[in-house]
């Protein structure tokens, strides 16, 4: 079939104004997302434990949980500069990317509906941007280049008959 037969350009005109990508563009057009979703939650993680980039450092999260009526906000502390600093890595070197993201998307659920809820949406949009970053890399996988990565899918029944 014919590119007219199909209604697909080809060539860069076709690339360029398409909405399909093979499956090489799509894993590698997850690496800027992945890196630098990656990059900032595990800088976020290192603020809250170690007041790292002018930071909060640990006892500052722990009044702001506190503050917030977190119960044991030590604890919630704890797990949360563990979700973001490790989690972030994870998303960073590509390494279980789907458990790093999970972690990193509930922790943005958790954060909009406590510390942002009724916050104006020009102040927290990169939340909600970290927030679908995070929900992207959880649906696709790491994409490529990464430390760990999923072999591609089998074809299916139906891509054979149409060979």
């Amino acid at each position: 079939m014919s590119a007219e037969q199909t209604g697909r350009s080809s060539g860069w005109a076709g690339w360029l104004l398409g909405n399909r990508a093979g499956d090489a563009s799509l894993r590698w057009g997850l690496l800027p997302v992945r890196v630098m979703v990656g990059l900032i939650f595990a800088r976020a993680g290192a603020q809250k434990a170690f007041g790292w980039f002018e930071g909060r450092g640990f006892e500052r999260t722990v009044e702001m949980l506190a503050g917030l009526g977190f119960p044991a906000a030590e604890a919630f502390a704890v797990m949360l500069i563990l979700a973001e600093l490790i989690g972030g890595i994870l998303l960073l070197v590509g390494l279980a990317p789907r458990l790093g993201a999970l972690v990193l998307v509930i922790v943005m659920v958790v954060a909009l509906l406590t510390a942002h809820l009724g916050d104006p949406f020009a102040e927290i949009r990169m939340h909600w941007l970290l927030l679908t970053g995070s929900i992207t890399l959880l649906i696709t996988g790491a994409g490529l280049p990464a430390l760990q990565w999923s072999r591609p899918p089998a074809p299916s029944v139906q891509q054979q008959d149409d060979e």
